[in-house]
């Protein structure tokens, strides 16, 4: 990977699970003290943590960095960009607006890491073979399953998304086994649509999920489930949108579908953006 100056400290904090104890310690000192480690050599690291030089090059080699000098340098550009005055940086080198950056560019680098190529096929097979796909979606959950019906309705699907509570349960006892049900819950505890979920599944429609969760009780009940990353662990994961790692899955799908038969998904979709000039 190719660290950012701004993003090398998030990089260091995303890598903490691959970290052996010794390497985690190391990890902590260089978190809780950035602009001293870089003006330290590995000799005088190594000795202030009573470790071997080896163990900090690995350490650095997990990073994806060649060895504690490239390390070093882009930790020494990390802290002259924080010790900018503020006047100088530009939005993205604004403390704040920086860890934002950062975040967004870790749900993207993190759908892309966990969402599989092999799932994505499965899941335009799925949407492909369907005569009717039903979405159900609560709250901001909801606006995703519009978005989907949106974009999917487009190049010829024939998508139905359902944000009430009792309209998707009795949508769901319609369904059957042409049909493809997707359940939307960020949580994956949902309950109204883990109900409707549960209805559909019944009747024998093919059941789509994407959640955050890969053991809530939405997931289990999916034939396929598309992991949604989790922004709990982020620094500013309270300021993104929840439908920012839906819609980069929603991306994924679609493109793939669009690959899959490109000149008639492309004639359908000018064909609807023709109806809608049309009546400007």
């Amino acid at each position: 990977m190719e660290y950012l100056a701004e993003n090398l400290i998030y990089g260091i904090e995303c890598s903490m699970s691959k970290f052996t104890k010794t390497e985690e310690e190391l990890a902590k000192y260089i978190l809780q003290r950035p602009d001293e480690v870089s003006q330290l050599t590995i000799s005088q690291i190594a000795k202030n943590l009573h470790i071997s030089p080896a163990t900090i090059t690995r350490f650095c080699q997990k990073l994806a960095f060649s060895g504690f000098n490239e390390f070093r340098h882009e930790l020494k550009r990390f802290v002259d960009l924080q010790n900018t005055p503020i006047s100088m940086k530009n939005i993205k080198q604004v403390d704040y607006f920086a860890k934002l950056y950062q975040d967004h560019l870790g749900i993207i680098d993190n759908t892309f890491r966990i969402a599989t190529y092999d799932d994505i096929q499965k899941a335009v097979s799925f949407l492909t073979q369907a005569d009717k796909i039903h979405v159900y979606g609560i709250g901001s959950s909801g606006i995703a399953a519009q978005e989907f019906k949106s974009k999917f309705f487009r190049i010829g699907l024939h998508v139905e998304a359902v944000t009430d509570t009792h309209q998707a349960m009795m949508d769901a006892a319609l369904s059957n086994q042409n049909s493809v049900v997707i359940g939307i819950s960020i949580s994956g505890a949902t309950k109204e649509v883990i109900r409707a979920v549960k209805i559909a599944k019944k009747q024998g429609s093919l059941i789509l999920v994407f959640t955050g969760d890969k053991n809530s009780e939405l997931s289990q009940l999916g034939d396929l489930s598309l992991l949604v990353t989790s922004k709990s662990s982020m620094h500013m994961g309270q300021n993104i949108s929840p439908l920012l790692p839906l819609l980069l899955l929603f991306d994924l799908i679609y493109t793939e579908l669009v690959a899959k038969d490109y000149k008639n998904r492309i004639s359908i979709r000018e064909k609807t953006l023709q109806v809608l000039a049309d009546t400007d």
